[in-house]
């Protein structure tokens, strides 16, 4: 411990305390307070900003100051009991743990180039960024945000001029689409002109490249849980999809299109710009006559040759009249107004009447439909029912013949069929133990390509495990290299080398002493096994002998009574040389006990804990004084 006291005084004499002692043995309150404080604000000076440089001579104060600092260490990580008395009454031990731990926190020595201080410029890095991220991100278009000052209302809500980024790609998309890789090169514009602002670059192809990789994960999800069951690999699963996915576009757009069929024929004429009315426009219904964009265009046309040709009456009229009043012009445009409404709604009128003639003729064509297929229906029964009779009639004239004939062929296809069945038999057993066989193969197979889905899923989890403890340990293992590189290499290190040399010779030491220790107590434990053995089988043999000689002489039964006697009496003593054993093992420890308690305890002055008992009840008093003064003064 000389050492590691002598490694604690340098540190000291570095951080600027000046120690007159030589060990820490005789350090007092006093002292540890300056040197803890030491450490402190070479550590954290903000947190012990207020406290003096040496302790109060109040002692509530000294009281509040110490446990101020203990509970700090403790913030720091120590986790050994530390509290207000540790440093007013200080132990050696407690006060070396201490002076360790802190030593350790201490920061490491900064490296100066060119007269910037590159830990400094670091500590600033890690606190901006520290700060950014406990912050949220907050969009340029926020009126919250603190990236546009100004007006918030002009700023745009996309990022880039097209809406996302565009990005050349490689690979089989290249081959497949002609002409891409000419627009890539030639045509297509860099990264930083596709945003509309200059900052506005970091965060579109940050969520260029989250769109991506959720996109991959989303992907990667779906075959875990959908398509390595299916059992293809995953160009033919993706292709699959494409082909379910392409089936059901066209069997909703094919319905839509049915139903907008039959919807344009009931719709007003003002529903023209929904989906399902452009779909019946390119369709060319042939029961719209012109489709309604056409209508629109001739009644548009129509009131511009209208006003065209008001336009040259009314030019006609001022080059004869020349002068014309005002309300005359109204009257006349009035009536131009008039006049044209009168054709929309005669028009309209015979829209709607076209339209109810189309829905009556729809309706008719459908109830023919319907007709139709009933007839037609009809007709294939009766084409049946009209075969089967001619075929009968026909045989009615020979009856007697026919039925012979009948019954020959019915004999010989009996007899056909039971030769069939045999021959058939003989071909379907093999063929049905095939099947089976294959059956039993694709069941077996089934099995084990699940089991090993299964597996490839607890390898695919492990393997995202290892990956993680690998970066973990790299990570550490990069901590450690900086940590390493950062390390002071001077002459302390030989001493703590020497220390840990030392340590181990000790501690083989200490293993050989043990070892031979085990080895007297297990020969110990055999000895006390053979005697007590040889013990018991004497004991055993003399009893025995005792009961056979006392049939006949009276001497050998005194004798037994004696002998339990004496057995008895030895196993008393037996019970006593054990107790004292057990007392003496726990005198042992309980002597252990007390000098690690006399250790802790061996530095703690009882005069001076009851002078500051003495001074405390004092300082109460005094207290006590002066709130009844101040109550007095108030009253």
């Amino acid at each position: 411990m000389d050492e590691a006291d002598g490694i604690i005084l340098i540190t000291l004499k570095d951080l600027g305390c000046e120690i007159e002692n030589e060990t820490i043995k005789d350090f007092d309150s006093e002292m540890v307070y300056k040197c803890i404080l030491a450490y402190l604000r070479v550590i954290n000076e903000q947190k012990v900003i207020n406290l003096t440089n040496t302790l109060p001579k109040n002692m509530s104060a000294r009281v509040n100051a110490c446990s101020l600092i203990a509970n700090i260490i403790k913030d720091s990580g120590y986790r050994m009991e530390l509290s207000y008395h540790n440093l007013l009454y200080p132990n050696v031990n407690d006060i070396r743990k201490i002076f360790i731990f802190l030593g350790q926190l201490l920061p490491k020595k900064e490296v100066e180039s060119g007269g910037v201080n590159i830990q400094k410029l670091e500590d600033q890095i890690c606190q901006y960024l520290q700060g950014c991220v406990k912050e949220s991100w907050i969009p340029y278009f926020c009126p919250f945000s603190k990236r546009i000052p100004g007006n918030y209302s002009t700023a745009t809500l996309f990022t880039t001029t097209g809406g996302n980024l565009r990005i050349p790609s490689r690979g089989r998309q290249l081959k497949v689409t002609p002409g891409l890789e000419q627009y890539y090169s030639e045509y297509l514009e860099p990264l930083t002109l596709q945003t509309n602002r200059f900052e506005d670059i970091a965060p579109s192809v940050f969520e260029y490249n989250l769109s991506i990789y959720a996109e991959a994960q989303e992907r990667d999800n779906e075959w875990n849980n959908k398509g390595a069951s299916s059992g293809m690999n995953p160009i033919d699963y993706r292709k699959n999809k494409q082909k379910q996915v392409l089936s059901k576009m066209n069997d909703s757009i094919r319905q839509s299109i049915i139903d907008g069929g039959n919807n344009q024929i009931s719709s007003n004429c003002n529903s023209g710009d929904s989906f399902l009315d452009i779909i019946s426009e390119f369709r060319g219904n042939s029961l719209d006559v012109g489709g309604q964009f056409n209508r629109k265009k001739a009644f548009t046309n129509e009131l511009i040759n209208n006003d065209s040709t008001t336009t040259t009456t009314t030019t006609t009229t001022k080059v004869e009249t020349e002068i014309e009043t005002e309300e005359q012009r109204q009257l006349k445009r009035q009536a131009e107004i008039d006049a044209l409404q009168s054709q929309i709604d005669e028009i309209t009128e015979s829209i709607q009447l076209h339209n109810k003639e189309m829905m009556d003729f729809l309706s008719l064509m459908r109830q023919s439909e319907s007709e139709n297929l009933e007839q037609d229906q009809q007709r294939e029964v009766l084409e049946k029912q009209y075969k089967i009779k001619k075929k009968t009639f026909s045989l009615l004239d020979d009856a007697e013949g026919n039925m012979k004939e009948l019954q020959s062929l019915c004999n010989q296809t009996s007899s056909n069929l039971l030769e069939m069945s045999g021959e058939w038999e003989k071909v379907r057993k093999p063929i049905i133990e095939k099947y089976r066989s294959l059956k039993d193969k694709q069941n077996n197979q089934a099995d084990e390509t699940k089991s090993k889905l299964d597996r490839i899923k607890e390898m695919r989890i492990l393997i995202k495990k290892l990956v993680s403890e690998v970066q973990q340990k790299d990570e550490q293992f990069q901590q450690l290299q900086d940590q390493y590189k950062q390390a002071p290499k001077d002459s302390n290190r030989s001493q703590y080398t020497r220390r840990i040399l030392e340590t181990v010779k000790n501690i083989k030491k200490q293993k050989v002493d043990i070892d031979k220790v085990l080895l007297d107590t297990k020969n110990l434990q055999k000895e006390i096994n053979t005697i007590t053995d040889t013990a018991v089988r004497t004991f055993e043999l003399v009893k025995d002998l005792l009961y056979n000689d006392a049939k006949k002489d009276q001497t050998a039964k005194q004798a037994i009574k004696s002998f339990a006697i004496i057995d008895d009496k030895f196993q008393k003593l037996f019970k006593t040389i054990d107790e004292t054993g057990n007392f003496q093992n726990n005198i042992l420890n309980l002597n252990s006990k007390i000098e690690h308690v006399s250790q802790k305890t061996n530095t703690l002055n009882s005069d001076r804990v009851v002078q500051d008992l003495k001074n405390i009840k004092s300082e109460n008093q005094s207290l006590i004084k002066q709130i009844k003064t101040l109550m007095e003064t108030k009253n």
